[in-house]
């Protein structure tokens, strides 16, 4: 699957296991930036190896589209769309 700005990734690996992000940034075809908006603040994303993430079929485009245009996002933007897709808190996807 190919990966993009903005998309829903699983942590598969590391202390952060299961751990819900949003793709910031691809830096590379090895590695991207994720962030939460909790512990992985936009100010600071984190860096994986595309190895280590699982990948969803879901996309927060409100967020992609911004990063599109360059503008701002929020760690508000990032939390309530992490939410929206159904992996909130918990850190994984929800069932039901």
């Amino acid at each position: 699957m190919e990966l993009r700005a903005g998309q829903l990734v699983f942590s598969q690996a590391g202390r952060d296991q299961g751990q819900a992000y949003l793709i910031w940034r691809l830096i590379d075809n090895r590695f991207v930036e994720v962030v939460d908006g909790y512990r992985r603040r936009v100010e600071r994303p984190k860096r994986k190896n595309v190895r280590h993430v699982r990948p969803t079929s879901q996309t927060a485009l409100t967020v992609a589209q911004k990063l599109e245009r360059g503008e701002p996002v929020s760690n508000a933007e990032v939390r309530k769309a992490i939410d929206q897709l159904g992996a909130g808190k918990g850190g994984g996807p929800r069932d039901g």
